[in-house]
């Protein structure tokens, strides 16, 4: 390949003017197609792609004219599908020209069209150079969609024939890369047929899933396109039109997505604009002609609908044609109908496909079960001929429909196999089974769910949990104890499947959900008691993990509180269960070590709550004196080991509240013993950092920062203020101050990835810097936050909103603060708490994809709960701080 550096030539003088033409008469169709183009989709493409046929002609004239020279559109353009932010690619095909005259060529054909804004790739080759290009799989698939735009056709022809003859001669060697290159792409882009910002050209199911198996044609047959895998039999020919519907569905839509991203104001889409963001599908949906119907039918979640079982068609189509394409490289054979090779449970097994017999009935009684449990015992997928049956019989009606028990026990049973039983499941719900059995499923198939907090849509969030589950309890065993506590796991299972139904009829799902998981545990034939406790875990199914991440989980008023709602250990531990399994099919904004951790010290406070219930049910004042003394004694016993004194130890928890002793660990009372020794200056400040912290186990990433020092309004603002400015993250902060007005503190902080102790050394810097009043925390926050690009406009995207209550003993405030994640919003919020005097007591915060949710309990200088003048005060202060952090008014 010949490629010519532009900064390496001088533009031509004398055909400059009419290239500038050309890319002014370019720009202008371009502009107009934006304005008043054809509706997205492959009309719009192919209106896009004539107009820079149309410019490369007339670029192309004077070098065509005079040379043996043929300029070919490859890859997208060679399809005529250019979408407003595609790559134009080219492939300047020559015979035997030499340097000077190629140089001219790519100035006088390419140049012009980076003018033009246009992405230009190409490449420069003589025939034979052509042909031998074809080893590269990149290169291959491009050259199998060449078309001649200028010049000379016949000297493509003859390349065409050679690429052709070259693939079908080594098929296995191209047709081996291309699966490569398949699976490679599909992992980084992820799986565009569940996720809520679907890739609509690279993920698993996307556009390039259906390009794949027009490539693998050219191997397998000797022509490319998907006509020919039907006769071929790698296609089935009910395929081929759900294939090309879904093709054009998600052509359109990205089509519309290059149009909404293209910069205020320009034609030009921004590059890369291939993932469907949240924050531009409703542009998308307005663009496709999708309008909001009523307020609980939004345009959007049908757009996305729609893509979303469009990707799945595709992908099930690309992984069916692929399963059998494995086999013939394996097999070293061009398909044919093959005999059986073994049955699995009366179903016929070939080349990793599943048949359904000839003289099968398919309205038997457990058919449907039976196919589920044979598709996740051989790993297999369904036939396109047993899948267009069944398809079929579905939509007539057909099918068995109810449940018995032994059906229920095996379709339980696959589902407690963990993440393996996800591909049989979707094999069900492709060819409609699964909503033939539970029609209420169709509520939830394919329905989005337009929050960054989740990476799923409705019913896929469903089969992960599920299969979470089953993995857990095998594999973590925190979770095999915790089975062991659940008497009804069958009620646990469906909890968990069925916890989140609610949402497809609104919110608060944890409540609207309840009729809904209950009617189809009903359906599938559970028993009375599991019934009611299916419905249980969907009403309580957000109550723990919420209060995990927003309250005091050391409080034992809060501990009471919810071992009254939960009643018994068997529910207990299924929540736990279910809120582990719920968190890791959300994402990881709602599941981490550091989130598995404080719910862990939940459930453990939670767990002796009920214990006592069980036997001699002490209050909540001996639980504190109780837990205070086993502090003292092990803080004790640690002190010598830690160079401390014994009786030091007991005078810096006399010092303090009895809830320090219930917060912090023994070796983190032995560390602030060492730290307060001596009282400090009023403008020191003393720091110590745990690697890892201590107190909970397997945070993970999460370090914990002591801090003591002479205590004094807005040192918890300055130390978020640092942290910031380190792009650093607080999780957590317990504040305490001792009788002899010393202030200690401990933070819980996730560095960023990849720092070390060099970082904590700047941070501690800083601290001492800002303990002296020597650095200008509040500028420098807002210098950083408006440097990274946050907006005004872009804040109220999110809007801030605040929340208050009482906490479970009534003895300070929670102030929860929901607002847009950006640069210093926990310095802001802290600031202005600061300013109206008030003492924080424990922070949790946390970030939901662009949402910051961060709770504090405070309490007013005297030491009490906020009254309401207070309150007001204090959701203007802290609305009007995040404001001014990013110049909003």
């Amino acid at each position: 390949m010949t490629s010519v550096p532009r900064a390496a030539l001088d533009a031509d003088g004398p055909s400059r003017h009419g290239a500038e033409a050309v890319v002014g008469r370019l720009r202008e169709r371009r502009d107009t197609l934006h304005r008043v183009g054809p509706p997205p989709g492959r009309a719009w493409c192919e209106a896009w792609s004539d107009a820079v046929d149309d410019a490369m002609r007339e670029l192309s004239a004077p070098v065509v004219d005079a040379h043996r020279l043929t300029v070919l559109a490859v890859g997208g353009y060679g399809r005529r599908e250019l979408c407003p932010g595609s790559d134009v690619d080219l492939l300047l095909l020559h015979d035997r020209l030499d340097q000077p005259q190629l140089e001219y060529a790519v100035r006088r054909i390419v140049y012009p069209l980076w003018d033009a804004g246009l992405t230009v790739g190409y490449a420069v080759r003589d025939r034979r150079e052509a042909i031998g290009a074809v080893d590269d799989v990149d290169t291959a698939t491009s050259m199998l969609e060449l078309r001649p735009v200028a010049g000379d056709p016949g000297l493509a022809h003859p390349v065409q024939v050679a690429v052709l003859r070259r693939l079908r001669q080594r098929p296995h060697r191209f047709l081996e890369a291309l699966r490569r290159a398949d699976v490679a792409r599909r992992r980084k882009a992820g799986d565009a047929a569940e996720a809520i910002e679907p890739d609509l050209k690279d993920g698993a199911g996307g556009l390039r899933d259906v390009q794949s198996l027009s490539w693998a044609a050219a191997a397998l047959v000797g022509a490319s396109g998907l006509d020919p895998l039907v006769p071929a039999g790698y296609l089935g020919a009910a395929d081929r039109p759900r294939l090309v519907q879904a093709r054009e569905q998600l052509l359109a839509a990205r089509v519309a997505l290059h149009l909404a991203a293209a910069p205020s104001g320009s034609a030009v889409a921004r590059p890369g604009s291939e993932v469907l963001r949240l924050d531009l599908q409703e542009a998308v949906a307005a663009r496709l002609g999708y309008a909001d119907r009523n307020a609980h039918h939004l345009a959007v979640h049908e757009l996305l609908r729609d893509l979303i079982l469009a990707a799945r068609t595709i992908d099930h189509v690309h992984r069916r044609a692929w399963s059998l394409i494995d086999a013939d490289l394996a097999r070293g054979a061009r398909r044919r109908r093959r005999p059986t090779e073994r049955e699995h449970d009366g179903f016929e097994l070939v080349d990793g496909v599943l048949r359904l017999p000839e003289g099968i009935d398919l309205d038997e009684p457990g058919l449907s079960v039976r196919l589920f449990v044979a598709l996740a015992d051989t790993g297999a997928v369904l036939d396109r001929g047993s899948a267009a049956r069944l398809r079929r019989r579905v939509d007539d009606g057909g099918l068995a429909r109810t449940w018995t028990g032994p059906q229920r026990e095996r379709f339980l049973r696959v589902l407690w196999r963990g993440a393996v039983m996800l591909p049989a499941l979707a094999e069900l719900d492709d060819v409609g089974i699964l909503t033939a059995l539970i029609p209420e499923w169709e509520l939830l198939r394919g329905r989005p769910q337009r929050n960054p907090y989740h990476r799923y849509t409705l019913d896929r969030h469903a089969w992960h949990a599920a299969a979470n589950l089953g993995d857990l309890v095998r594999r973590e065993p925190w979770a095999a104890e915790a089975l062991r506590e659940v008497d009804d796991r069958e009620g646990l299972l469906l909890g968990v499947l069925l916890h989140d139904v609610g949402k497809a009829l609104g919110e608060p799902h944890s409540e609207t959900g309840v009729p809904l998981a209950t009617a189809i545990a009903r359906r599938l034939g559970a028993a009375p008691a599991t019934v009611d406790l299916v419905g249980r875990l969907v009403a309580l199914h957000l109550r723990l993990p919420d209060a995990a991440r927003r309250r005091d989980v050391s409080d034992p008023e809060l501990a009471r509180a919810l071992a009254a709602e939960v009643g018994d250990r068997s529910t207990l531990a299924c929540l736990h269960l279910l809120a582990a399994a719920d968190g890791m099919a959300t994402g990881p904004t709602a599941w981490s070590s550091w989130t598995a951790s404080l719910l862990h010290t939940l459930i453990t406070k939670v767990s002796a709550v009920l214990d006592e219930q069980d036997g001699d049910t002490r209050d909540a004042q001996h639980d504190e004196r109780e837990a205070a003394v086993q502090t003292v004694r092990e803080a004790q016993r640690l002190a010598p080991e830690l160079g401390a004194d014994a009786a030091a130890v007991r005078e810096h928890l006399a010092l303090l509240p009895t809830r320090y002793a219930r917060s912090v660990s023994p070796r983190a009372v032995v560390r602030h013993t060492l730290m307060a020794a001596l009282v400090p200056g009023p403008t020191e400040v003393r720091t110590r950092v745990t690697p890892g912290g201590e107190s909970s186990p397997g945070e993970g990433g999460v370090d914990e920062l002591d801090v003591v020092a002479l205590d004094h309004p807005g040192w918890f603002a300055r130390v978020a203020g640092v942290v910031a400015l380190h792009a650093g993250s607080i999780l957590a902060a317990d504040a305490f101050t001792r009788e002899d007005g010393l202030a200690v503190d401990t933070f819980k902080v996730r560095p960023p990835e990849g720092s070390g102790g060099a970082w904590w050394a700047a941070v501690e810097g800083d601290l001492a810097e800002a303990a002296a009043g020597k650095l200008a925390i509040r500028a420098r926050v807002q210098r950083r936050a408006r440097g990274a690009g946050w907006r005004a406009s872009r804040a109220h995207d999110i809007p801030t909103r605040i929340s208050v209550e009482q906490d479970a003993a009534g003895r300070s405030t929670l102030v929860e603060v929901h607002t847009m994640d950006r640069v210093g919003v926990l310095y802001a919020i802290a600031t202005a708490l600061a300013e109206l005097e008030l003492d924080i007591v424990v922070a949790r915060i946390q970030t939901i994809g662009r949402e910051v949710v961060d709770v504090f309990a405070v309490r007013d200088a005297d030491g009490n709960p906020l009254d309401a003048d207070h309150l007001s005060e204090l959701e203007l202060a802290v609305t009007a701080s995040i404001d001014e952090l990013t110049g909003g008014s």
